[in-house]
């Protein structure tokens, strides 16, 4: 998308304890953009996905406003997390550097298809490639320059067999990348036992894959403290 002086902003929330990947456990302002470049079969926030539902519940908000919403809700909270949707759809540079010159760290989330070179100026980008339980496919050589990036981290969601395989490439091929293994969560079917069992399933397969000695597993914290609900 070209440079604009709006941006389609569906909701700005927090502050929450941030419940996914590097970041998780950590206070956090969030900001989600509409629009998606992929359509995952488990989406839980397919509000800011499908083009139509952007449309409803979107607020065209500049970098200004934007800052001045989140400094309403808490001047005080260190970190913002850009997510979407797909955040990197947009050029997100004057609001990059609102956010810097208040004195924000700033997270990203994405799954490493579209590269922005405001990237760079972000203190975590959280890489989020889609393993085969999404439907979706993914382009190394677009991952490849992401992983060039010295903020980034990559987080995969595990659903199955299938999925755990897809991680264990994806850790091959990255070695060196701080590495996050996340339960998945099928939204309006997984209660709170479901998910910790599918948190103890991909523990013991972690444990037991000498390749994965350096990854780390965690829960989707916002959805055991939470539930499956927006604005957390």
């Amino acid at each position: 998308m070209a440079r604009a002086s709006t941006l389609p902003v569906v909701e700005i929330f927090g502050p929450v304890l941030q419940g996914e990947g590097a970041m998780i456990g950590q206070q956090t302002l969030f900001v989600r953009f509409g629009y998606c470049d992929f359509r995952c079969r488990w989406c839980d926030s397919l509000y800011a996905v499908l083009p139509d539902q952007v449309h409803e519940q979107a607020t065209q908000m500049t970098a200004g406003q934007i800052r001045e919403r989140l400094d309403a809700l808490n001047p005080h909270t260190l970190w913002v997390t850009l997510s979407g949707g797909n955040p990197v759809l947009h050029d997100l540079t004057a609001l990059v550097a609102e956010l810097r010159t208040s004195g924000r760290k700033i997270a990203v989330e994405t799954q490493g298809t579209v590269y922005r070179d405001w990237l760079a100026d972000c203190d975590v980008v959280t890489v989020s490639p889609k393993p085969p339980s999404s439907g979706m496919e993914t382009n190394f050589g677009q991952l490849d320059r992401f992983m060039r990036l010295p903020n980034a981290n990559l987080k995969i969601v595990v659903f199955d067999d299938v999925d755990f395989d897809y991680a264990r490439g994806v850790h091959a091929r990255y070695p060196n990348v701080p590495f996050y293994l996340q339960v998945g969560n099928s939204v309006g079917e997984d209660d709170t036992a479901a998910l910790l069992a599918r948190l103890d399933w991909l523990g013991q397969k972690t444990l037991a894959e000498p390749t994965l000695r350096t990854a780390v597993v965690l829960p989707q914290l916002h959805v055991l403290l939470y539930g499956n609900r927006r604005g957390v």
